[in-house]
């Protein structure tokens, strides 16, 4: 048995699940809709609180972008994002040199950083490409 600092229960096993067999980035409700699937007695609230559990105990990592709905990611592990601010698509990306900036926001601040996460925002080509082919 995994010593997860939490009880774990069969909810929140399924949850977890949900979010690691995804290939994107959900938010509460889509994983909502897929953990209902499979036991359609679980309430949303059942689902938000497990989400956010299982961020706090580091096996998923919630994104938070502005006034929009958080998104769960599978991958806890220190890594950064690209954000379509058109369709709204998010990716993961490995960016070393995102690990300086880490050090430089210490060195000028101060602080002891103990984690950081970097969304570079922009559009995906596919937007670029509807864009291009609705000017003409």
């Amino acid at each position: 048995m995994i010593e997860t600092g939490y009880r774990n229960t069969a909810q929140r096993t399924m949850i977890l699940a949900e979010v690691q067999a995804a290939e994107g980035h959900l938010t509460a409700g889509e994983i909502f809709e897929r953990v209902r699937r499979r036991d359609p007695k679980i309430a949303y609230g059942t689902v938000y609180r497990s989400l956010h559990l299982l961020a706090a105990h580091g096996l998923v990592q919630e994104l938070t972008f502005a006034d929009q709905a958080s998104r769960f990611d599978k991958r806890a592990d220190r890594h950064d994002h690209v954000h379509c601010t058109g369709c709204g698509l998010l990716m993961d990306v490995d960016v070393p040199v995102a690990l300086i900036a880490r050090h430089v926001a210490e060195e000028q601040s101060g602080f002891a950083v103990t984690s950081h996460h970097t969304v570079f925002a922009g559009r995906c080509p596919g937007c670029r490409n509807k864009a291009v082919g609705g000017s003409r």
